[in-house]
């Protein structure tokens, strides 16, 4: 099934080769075979990138019917014929061994490959071995032998310059399944055909305008290389080159234009430096505008990406952050009840203690009060020891009515914060040789019932702390409203709380205080004061939020 799609492939090859040599062949500066017009071996090269190694047979067929015609002897026409076939061949061979070569020549690096390695690398080879079969054949003389090698150079490096980017970057537009250029683009570039067709003819075809040497004027033509390569990329380059050269090698033949000079070899020399300059400067620049294309679409996809993943991270550190704030809330509602749960025994164990054991020892208490009188009625020895069981018993009683009384803040209960505050200053004054007052400015009946409760008990721990540890002569409590917010703080005047412990908040206490602040939505702070002893101070809102 493939040998007939390979034989038309090699025909076609063959006649496109034949063709364009016998054009190039009208042009020889040298016999009826170097010229410095070779469009076949740009033809040849791409026909081997485009249709692989197998187009070889076609291009020998077409490169030894052509030189055939020139009537060189069979030596020099199956050394030339060599010459034609391995050219294209080293050069295909060269740009493969290039990683990530492309046809589209969209890269500088494979436009930099095309120039050194197929250009002017391959090219030795066919101008080499045409030389040889020249000098072989006795065509040229030992003195012609390097200018012919040069002519044959520069012509096939022509040809590769000029033919074979048309056609490598026409076949991948052919691939194209969408269309490359808008109607409004098409029409730009029969604008830019036309201009550079009145613009090439007005230098090239006229001698009256550009006269012979004068070579700036030509010059005049590369902006319609940078037009094409910056508007159409590498096509639109190539194919200003290949016009431009065209409409040069046609006014140049005739002596008419700025490389027309007295020798027709200097001025086809000049006419292919000017072909490959025009070729290079476009395949160049279209390459670099491709490039810069390329980075600033993939520095957008980029950008699009990472907006992508910001967008995504920022989803997720949401959808993360709802949650940790769901089980933050019903964190701290377990704990709030698990402290209501615990106030609630603690309220039922000081009512036990008060309405138990304590109606009890007061019983006992009567009792034994009987017993003393009785007792001393009678002049009994025993009465010392009633008596002392007497004081017993007042100090068990007084042990029970303190532990209700921390267990169960009845005050809290019936009254408000500030007289609950004011009871536990009473009893730490009562129970202590320390001085305990109490300032209270804040509308205590405005605070939450169970701040005010959290607010107690951070407060009677406080005061604790201070009795146990401070060595302090005075403790004072103040309870203030400050910008809609209270202010409750504990001072006292004692020795003060290393500060270590209380930044790694290391003992029983300051974590107590501090997780009940947590759950009213307060603020804690233990600090040290400036004329010696140790500040607790706590702010939050009145209400409970939520």
């Amino acid at each position: 099934m493939k040998v007939r799609p390979n034989i038309l492939w090699t025909i076609s090859v063959s006649l496109l080769y034949l063709a364009s040599a016998k054009f190039g062949l009208e042009y020889a500066v040298i016999g009826q075979t170097v010229t410095l017009l070779w469009p076949p071996s740009g033809i040849a090269l791409a026909a081997i990138l485009i249709g692989g190694y197998r187009s070889w047979f076609g291009i020998a067929l077409g490169a030894l019917i052509a030189n055939a015609e020139t009537g060189v002897p069979i030596l020099t026409l199956a050394i030339i014929t060599l010459g034609n076939t391995l050219e294209p061949l080293c050069g295909a061979v060269l740009l493969r061994h290039r990683n990530n070569f492309s046809v589209a020549l969209d890269k500088v690096s494979d436009v930099l490959s095309l120039v050194l390695l197929a250009a002017f690398g391959s090219t030795i080879v066919g101008a080499s071995l045409g030389t040889l079969g020249m000098f072989a054949g006795g065509e040229i003389a030992v003195a012609d032998v390097g200018s012919t090698w040069l002519a044959w150079w520069l012509g096939d490096g022509m040809g590769v310059l000029v033919i074979s980017p048309v056609f490598l970057i026409g076949f991948g537009m052919a691939r194209a399944i969408p269309p490359l250029f808008s109607s409004r683009k098409t029409l730009e570039a029969l604008v830019l055909i036309v201009a550079l067709t009145v613009v090439g003819q007005t230098i090239f075809g006229n001698s009256m305008l550009a006269g012979p040497g004068y070579f700036p004027v030509s010059l005049s033509l590369f902006p319609f290389a940078i037009w094409g390569a910056l508007r159409f990329g590498s096509i639109g380059g190539a194919g200003v080159a290949l016009i431009a050269s065209l409409l040069a090698i046609h006014g140049t033949v005739q002596g008419i234009g700025p490389f027309a000079v007295n020798s027709m070899i200097e001025s086809l020399i000049l006419w292919c430096l000017f072909a490959d300059l025009m070729a290079i400067t476009g395949l160049l620049l279209a390459a670099v505008n491709s490039e810069r294309k390329k980075a600033l679409t993939a520095l957008r996809n980029s950008n699009e990406n990472l907006e992508r993943q910001v967008q995504k991270r920022t989803y997720e550190l949401s959808r993360t952050n709802l949650e940790l704030h769901t089980v933050l809330v019903e964190q701290r509602r377990l704990q709030m009840e698990m402290n209501q749960i615990s106030e609630e025994r603690q309220k039922m164990v000081g009512q036990e203690l008060h309405d138990g054991l304590g109606q009890q020892l007061t019983g006992i208490a009567f009792l034994v009060s009987s017993l003393h009188e009785t007792l001393g009625a009678k002049s009994a020895p025993e009465i010392p020891i009633v008596r002392q069981v007497k004081h017993l018993l007042g100090e068990a009683m007084s042990v029970v009515r303190s532990l209700s009384r921390g267990l169960y803040p009845v005050a809290l209960e019936t009254g408000s914060l500030s007289s609950a505050l004011h009871h536990l200053a009473e009893y730490a004054q009562g129970t202590s040789e320390i001085q305990c007052a109490v300032r209270c400015t804040a509308s205590t009946h405005v605070i939450d019932k169970t701040i005010a409760l959290n607010l107690y008990r951070i407060a009677q721990e406080a005061v604790c702390n201070a009795l146990r540890h401070s060595k302090a002569q005075r403790i004072e409590i103040k309870l203030s409203e400050v910008s809609g917010q209270y202010l409750l703080s504990v001072e006292d005047n004692g020795v003060g709380f290393p500060a270590q412990s209380m930044k790694a908040n290391g003992t029983l206490g300051l974590r107590s205080m501090r997780c009940r602040a947590d759950l009213i939505g307060a603020a804690i702070e233990v600090r040290e004061n400036p004329d010696g002893g140790t500040a607790l101070v706590v702010t939050g809102p009145m209400k409970r939020e939520g």
